[in-house]
């Protein structure tokens, strides 16, 4: 888990801590911390406002959390989707999530380097056809769902992926409007396990 609690921040809004939060988002918080062992930033960020914090992390226990898709694989998606926006917050909390998760340091490499090695191959299929229409909705054909389905790819898993995609992306347009910081335990965590962020 992440060495300490460092909430230091230049975000555009206020980094509350447990004492500034109501009642109701101090639960929401304490339920993250025991899922993450900290309080990621994102969330002291949107605790500014209670119903889009609980919101928030709804979302990712029911939908992220459960369902088809293992959440390792939900997770891999967040990283693609963030190294593709060049998003550093959001890279770097889920390369830490992706190592709390106990995500093998081969798979890691692989989506930083050349997703196309990820094994199973099914689940290279899945993240790549999410990148490729991640921009271009529109140029979406029934031949790519249909590739998907032969590599034994459900509806439902497609359905889990895009939507984590789409979550992916709510989170790093906030995290970039707001101007947040990557937390300085989530910097040291890295530090220490070796493992580092690189873009494209």
């Amino acid at each position: 888990m992440f060495p300490n609690k460092g909430y230091a921040s230049m975000s555009m809004f206020p980094i509350l801590n447990d004492e500034e939060v109501c009642q109701s988002t101090k639960m929401v918080f304490a339920e993250i911390e025991q899922k993450f062992g900290i309080v990621p930033v994102f969330y002291r960020f949107l605790a500014n406002c209670p119903p889009l914090v609980e919101a928030y992390w709804l979302t990712y226990q029911k939908v992220i959390g459960q369902g088809l898709l293992p959440i390792n694989i939900k997770e891999l998606i967040f990283l693609a989707v963030a190294r593709k926006r060049q998003c550093a917050y959001c890279s770097s909390i889920h390369l830490a999530i992706c190592d709390i998760f106990n995500i093998e340091r081969h798979t890691i490499e692989a989506l930083m380097s050349n997703i196309s090695e990820l094994q199973p191959e099914r689940v290279s299929k899945l993240i790549l056809f999410c990148l490729s229409v991640m921009d271009n909705p529109e140029n979406v054909t029934e031949r790519d769902y249909q590739q998907l389905q032969s590599y034994g790819i459900c509806q439902q898993e497609v359905l889990e992926a895009l939507y984590s995609v789409a979550y992916a992306n709510s989170g790093i347009y906030l995290a970039k409007v707001t101007k947040i910081e990557i937390d300085q335990s989530v910097k040291i965590y890295l530090a220490e396990k070796k493992l580092y962020i690189r873009f494209d």
